[in-house]
C-alpha cells in the first residue's frame, strides 16, 4: 500500500437542507412541467403533492442511513471541558492592565 494515504473526510449530512432542496426543485420541475405544456393543469395537482412526499421518504431514508452509519456528531475536538483556569466563561474579559482574565 502506498505510504501517502489519504483519508476521505466527508462533510456530515444535513437532512433539513437534503429535503427543502428537493422539494425546490421538484416545484421548479412542475413549474417547467407545465410552463413547456407537457402536463396540464389537472396533473400539476398531483405532482406537487407527490414532489413532497418523494422528497419526505428520501429524507427519511437518509435520516435512517445516518443514524445506522454512528456518525451523528461530527468529530472535532472535545469542547465540553472547561478552560485551564477554572472558569466556567468561555469569553476573556479584557482588564485595565491590558491581560485578559
Amino acid at each position: 500500500m502506498n505510504e501517502h494515504t489519504t483519508h476521505r473526510v466527508t462533510h456530515p449530512l444535513n437532512v433539513s437542507y437534503l429535503v427543502m432542496g428537493l422539494v425546490f426543485l421538484g416545484i421548479a420541475g412542475s413549474w417547467a412541467l407545465r410552463e413547456a405544456g407537457v402536463v396540464d393543469l389537472g396533473e400539476v395537482r398531483w405532482l406537487l403533492p407527490m414532489t413532497l412526499v418523494v422528497a419526505g421518504v428520501i429524507g427519511l431514508g437518509a435520516a435512517a442511513a445516518k443514524g445506522l452509519s454512528g456518525r451523528s456528531t461530527p468529530t472535532g475536538p472535545d469542547t465540553t471541558e472547561s478552560p485551564a483556569d477554572g472558569s466556567t466563561d468561555t469569553y476573556r474579559y479584557p482588564t485595565d492592565e491590558g491581560d485578559l482574565r
